[in-house]
């Protein structure tokens, strides 16, 4: 093995001794363990949660969701307009809630507002898929769901003419431990007597390729 080998071996094992200590894997706080499910529904949202949360910021982008089969009217209910096409979104995290501004295609625009809740579910599932961090340990799926009153103008107006609720879903893939660059992808349901309609999309704070690097550091780790 070359020197800058060697030193990238180093550097590899140093790291995984900083997650993983001294002893056992199983002894490290944020090491992921084959056939982890975890469901905590009622964490406070505080502390480094929230920190985490703040720190999500949202794509350039979003889609409305739709199945196939029957007609978007039929679908959807307490939205203004209608788009097969991607819409602009803006996020801004400010005063205790979100505030998410989309523009459809037509140039329509509005903005949700979701205030944040007192609680957060948290969850973490081994999916059993082969992925791996940079130690082997497997690369699990992950949620952060956040639920509360919402409200919404413009082309969401007609949809709060009654009480409705969100629920918005971060999802990525980590080990135990959570941070905002585990995240991403998001999920935003609006539900009410008036409104049913969901978004999804990229978070722009996040790593899409995670899983990926971690991987190749891994199997680097094993060929060295």
């Amino acid at each position: 093995m070359n020197s800058s080998g060697r030193f990238f071996h180093i550097i590899v094992l140093s790291t995984a001794l900083l997650f993983c200590g001294p002893t056992e894997a199983r002894a490290c706080a944020c090491c992921s363990d084959r056939g982890t499910w975890r469901l905590e529904s009622n964490e406070p949202l505080s502390g480094y949660v929230l920190d985490q949360i703040k720190g999500i910021k949202f794509g350039s982008e979003a889609q409305l969701f739709t199945v196939d089969g029957p007609d978007v009217e039929d679908q959807v209910k307490g939205l203004a307009t209608f788009s097969e096409d991607s819409y602009g979104v803006t996020a801004v995290a400010a005063s205790k809630q979100w505030r998410l501004k989309f523009r459809a295609a037509d140039g329509k625009s509005g903005e949700l507002i979701l205030p944040w809740p007192s609680k957060v579910a948290t969850f973490a599932v081994d999916i059993h898929n082969g992925e791996a961090n940079f130690v082997g340990q497997p690369l699990l799926y992950k949620e952060w769901r956040l639920e509360g009153r919402a409200t919404g103008n413009e082309m969401f107006k007609e949809g709060f003419a009654a009480p409705a609720r969100y629920t918005l879903i971060f999802q990525g893939r980590g080990n135990r431990c959570d941070g905002t660059d585990d995240f991403t992808h998001w999920r935003l349901e609006i539900s009410g007597k008036k409104a049913a309609y969901a978004f999804y999309g990229e978070l722009a704070s996040a790593r899409p390729d995670h899983a990926e690097q971690r991987k190749s550091v891994h199997d680097a780790t094993v060929k060295g």
